[in-house]
């Protein structure tokens, strides 16, 4: 599938399911995410941020499948946790879903996900 099919798919959707392997099973967990695109990247953010399962499993582990419908995209993945960055993810999250829904599902937000949509 090529990244173009991916986001096209993704811009349709409010929601996606991120696949990773767990850092000591390896077995993979998907989970359902919210997102954002900038450019040639999509931001996830955790929603307990590094304490987030999925998170630490990333950090063991940096990739990720990313699900939008039946397109389905894998691909490594950047974590950050510089908080000029984060504040900056967190910003579009918010113009996106709404201060205050990001307010009540994203506790604590102190690192996000970035991946390349670009090959």
């Amino acid at each position: 599938m090529s990244r173009q099919e991916i986001r096209a798919a993704l811009e349709r959707r409010s929601e996606i399911d991120i696949t990773v392997r767990g850092r000591t099973s390896g077995r993979p967990y998907t989970y359902p995410v919210w997102f954002v695109i900038e450019g040639d990247t999509l931001y996830l953010l955790p929603v307990r941020g590094v304490e987030t399962g999925w998170y630490k499993n990333l950090r063991q582990a940096p990739t990720l499948e990313v699900r939008a419908g039946r397109r389905t995209l894998t691909s490594a993945v950047r974590l950050i946790e510089d908080q000029a960055q984060v504040a900056a993810i967190s910003e579009r999250f918010r113009k996106k879903y709404g201060a205050h829904q990001i307010q009540a599902y994203y506790p604590r937000i102190d690192a996000a996900v970035a991946v390349p949509l670009s090959e």
